[in-house]
């Protein structure tokens, strides 16, 4: 293995590049005041919006938002790791870099990668010839064009075929004069306790896995005639080149189209994946046979930001969705959206019944939110006529949409499940509100964003001017330093001072409808606060107890506030307007995103209400100025 490249080696390296020759390279460079523009290499674009500083020695894209150092430009574009754009750097300024530092690996360890990398090449070679010129690879040629693949597709994702023949592929590489230990260890064969070789994948349609490079590593097979006690699809072994949690199927083809659209579908299966490509739907990926690891994620979360789940739209895919997406909300940062085709169909099933253009139309308009498909989820199979159904959807509904944060998704969710289940608004939100309460005092809560600063360990491959954070060390946890406080937060923390010094204010907030706090920290104190007084208590110092321990220091703060003993209210009125002008520019913010992604679905009853509720609050906001 390379050795760890050195920060001052990087400094060094950096220091004697010119970001300006590097990416002149790849991109055509106008010079315009201080900086250089040009056409960005990473999205479609005809102005150019791509600039480079010479001076800072970054680039910078105003349009898709991507920017770096030299570095960062080379992995970003030729999408390889931060040592091997370090390399790349110094051959190109012609830096003596030490060969311990390259990314390559000792003589005995890369020569039997390379081996292993050579056998799995000639296999999947093999298995090709045999499916598309040989009589006996007709019956799984038959099968594919039966399944909808051409031979154009049969040969973009080099689909082959081992026939159930007695060792084929063993005969093969023993003519060949391949080592019985390579072989043995090459997990194209499976060993018999006396030590004898036999083929691995008899009888099976041969899918290749390969690596993002584009080399073949590992196989999966299906089989073509179904046999007692015989899985459908068979898949290789861990070996020295194949780690299942680390691959993607498809993601060397999908991977530049990722990056271009920043968007990627996770699919069930391969046959789903090669169906959606066929369609024109080539950002579409499939992990092998488990759930995204996070291996995985972060190889996704490198080139999209937005992850499209697609399984089948039958009840196991259904089922298998959810739980994709309980683990994906838990592990990653991407921005998650579902799609489930109509009729219980699978991906495949769906473009060979409707055809590729219908497939497409179907994943840019069945786009959900999580959300959204959850809620559908918890309807199925109940009753809500039936009071028990009733009562078990909206307790099972609300605590799905207990942990968000907006205003505008919460209230769009409980009308629908006001629409659902018959019960009022006003009662469902009342419900929410225990139910958030209840949550906030049993798990502990993040302090809010805006109160600190968070130093966080850098992104893997970021230069960095000492040792990085060790995991579980007090260098790579959240350090909190206090910051200035926005007005609208002044404006929270006066009125929560007042609640607790006059129940009257409290009295006045209740009476209000239309009141919240527009940060989360201090809507849960004011909750909390609420749920306290009604357990018949009224001490800070009880209070301390009865909060979370993020909350208390919080509220410490709160209590400290210079103001007058006596609140007036003129005062209140002064810090409600200013909440309540804020709430009012974040629901029109989030009104006219919902509003953008109505249009795009084509949702004309969404489109209508959402438009009446952005023209209800600019006037409001109007108003309000």
């Amino acid at each position: 293995m390379a050795g760890k490249i050195p920060n001052d080696v990087i400094d060094d390296v950096r220091s004697q590049t010119n970001i300006v020759d590097v990416v002149g390279q790849y991109v055509q460079l106008k010079k315009s005041g201080n900086n250089l523009f040009g056409i960005c290499p990473f999205h479609d674009e005809k102005t150019p919006s791509f600039s480079v500083s010479e001076e800072k020695q970054i680039f910078h894209c105003f349009s898709c938002g991507r920017g770096g150092n030299v570095f960062k430009f080379l992995m970003e574009l030729e999408q390889i790791s931060f040592p091997e754009a370090v390399v790349k750097v110094a051959d190109f300024v012609g830096f003596s870099l030490a060969e311990t530092y390259r990314p390559t690996q000792n003589v005995q360890e890369s020569s039997e990668v390379t081996q292993f990398k050579q056998l799995y090449r000639q296999a999947n070679e093999l298995f090709t010839h045999i499916l598309m010129s040989t009589e006996a690879g007709q019956p799984a040629l038959d099968y594919l064009h039966e399944r909808g693949l051409t031979d154009q597709l049969i040969e973009t994702f080099s689909i082959g075929y081992l026939p159930d023949q007695a060792d084929l592929m063993l005969s093969f590489f023993q003519n060949k004069e391949v080592p019985y230990q390579t072989l043995r260890q090459s997990g194209l064969f499976i060993e018999t306790q006396t030590g004898k070789l036999h083929d691995r994948f008899s009888g099976r349609v041969m899918f290749p896995i390969r690596n993002a490079q584009g080399e073949v590593i590992a196989f999966s097979g299906r089989v073509l005639v179904k046999q007692p006690d015989q899985p459908k699809y068979l898949n290789s072994p861990e070996t020295v080149i194949f780690n299942k949690r680390k691959v993607l199927f498809n993601y060397d083809l999908a991977k530049t189209m990722i990056h271009q659209e920043r968007k990627v579908y996770l699919f069930e299966g391969f046959m789903d994946v090669i169906a959606a490509y066929s369609a024109g739907v080539i950002n579409g990926v499939a992990s092998m046979g488990t759930s995204l690891t996070t291996e995985q994620l972060a190889l996704l979360g490198q080139q999209a930001r937005e992850l499209i789940v697609c399984y089948d739209g039958d009840r196991p895919g259904i089922e298998a969705m959810k739980r994709a997406i309980s683990m994906l909300q838990q592990n990653t940062k991407l921005e998650l959206s579902v799609v489930v085709l109509p009729s219980g169909a699978d991906p495949d099933e769906y473009v060979r019944q409707y055809g590729a253009e219908q497939f497409k139309t179907t994943l840019q308009n069945g786009v959900e939110t999580p959300i959204a498909f959850e809620l559908r989820y918890l309807k199925q199979g109940l009753n809500l006529n039936n009071e028990k159904d009733q009562l078990d959807y909206v307790q099972q509904a609300l605590a799905v949409v207990a942990p968000i944060e907006s205003p505008l998704e919460i209230e769009i969710y409980l009308k629908q499940i006001e629409a659902d289940s018959g019960i009022s608004f006003a009662t469902l939100k009342r419900q929410l509100q225990t139910l958030r309460v209840k949550r906030a005092t049993q798990q502990p809560l993040a302090p809010a964003p805006s109160q600190y600063d968070y130093d966080l360990p850098p992104e893997p491959g970021t230069p960095i001017d000492g040792p990085p954070p060790i995991p579980g060390h007090p260098q790579a946890t959240v350090t909190r330093q206090p910051q200035r406080l926005t007005r609208v937060e002044h404006a929270e923390q006066e009125v929560l001072h007042m609640l607790m010094e006059n129940d009257d204010i409290r009295l006045q907030l209740e009476n209000n409808a239309d009141f919240s706090f527009v940060h989360t920290p201090y809507q849960l104190i004011y909750e909390l606060w609420r749920a306290f007084l009604a357990e018949g208590k009224s001490t800070l110092a009880d209070f301390m107890g009865y909060i979370p321990d993020d909350l208390q220091a919080l509220v410490v703060q709160i209590d400290a506030l210079d103001l007058p003993e006596e609140a007036s209210q003129e005062a209140l009125n002064d810090c409600l307007f200013v909440i309540a002008q804020n709430n009012i520019e974040e629901q029109l913010r989030e009104a006219k995103i919902a509003l953008k992604e109505a249009t795009k679905l084509g949702n004309a009853s969404e489109e209508t209400r959402l438009t009446l509720e952005v023209i209800r609050l600019v006037s409001q906001k109007k108003l309000g100025n």
